[in-house]
């Protein structure tokens, strides 16, 4: 009978530090990183805003994220989570909120909650 007996602990830190040193050892082979690609003539479509986030919809099908910092009624910022990297500003309406908001395209009247690029969504009604 033969015994095989192997260390599984020694082969494990064997393999992981081989591992470790195969991507030491080869620095430029590694894939660049991916840069945003941005759509040309992609338009932000749609807002909706949520208790901790303001989620835009371009035109071009992509979904955005405004993230809420904690508790704030006003933040800005870059979108996240997509190709359209775009400068954005939220002031929230007064009073309480709701769990979820369908903002508009404002083109005259009403609160305005998101300004992105030339566009502004907010809460329809006098301004």
């Amino acid at each position: 009978m033969c015994d095989n007996t192997v260390d599984l602990a020694a082969v494990t830190r064997a393999l992981a530090l081989a591992l470790l040193l195969a991507g030491c050892a080869a620095p430029g082979l590694a894939p660049p990183a991916a840069a945003p690609i941005e759509r040309a003539g992609a338009a932000p479509r749609q807002a909706i805003l949520y208790r901790d986030t303001v989620t835009v919809q371009f035109s071009d099908g992509a979904l955005c994220v405004a993230p809420r910092p904690s508790g704030a009624r006003a933040w800005s910022g870059q979108l996240a989570g997509c190709a359209h990297l775009a400068p954005y500003q939220v002031t929230l309406p007064p009073g309480p909120q709701v769990p979820r908001r369908v903002l508009v395209r404002l083109s005259g009247g009403g609160t305005a909650v998101l300004t992105l690029q030339e566009a502004q969504f907010g809460v329809p009604g006098p301004a």
